[in-house]
């Protein structure tokens, strides 16, 4: 233990990286909710299997906006009352 505290440079275990993956499937699930201003839970929660979802075309929209009611301790998403709904 002591020459692991020494030791400056210390690299993550290969089970913890991920490959950031920005295929054609990514890319296109990243246009499309763009071109379509939704707000995901992926994107707003910081969500580290974005790619892995967004490269099988798969996401989970947020309805009323970028605001979520509960306050979920491991979630990023901020948390609030959410705008009315779009006419």
């Amino acid at each position: 233990l002591p020459e692991l505290l020494a030791k400056k440079e210390r690299s993550r275990p290969s089970w913890l990286k991920i490959r950031l993956d920005t295929s054609d499937d990514f890319m296109r699930t990243r246009q499309l909710m763009r071109a379509r201003d939704l707000n995901t839970v992926c994107e707003e929660a910081r969500c580290p299997n974005i790619y892995e979802c967004w490269g099988r075309q798969t996401a989970t929209i947020m309805i009323l906006g970028n605001v979520c009611t509960r306050s979920c301790g491991f979630c990023s998403v901020n948390t609030g009352k959410p705008a009315g709904v779009d006419d």
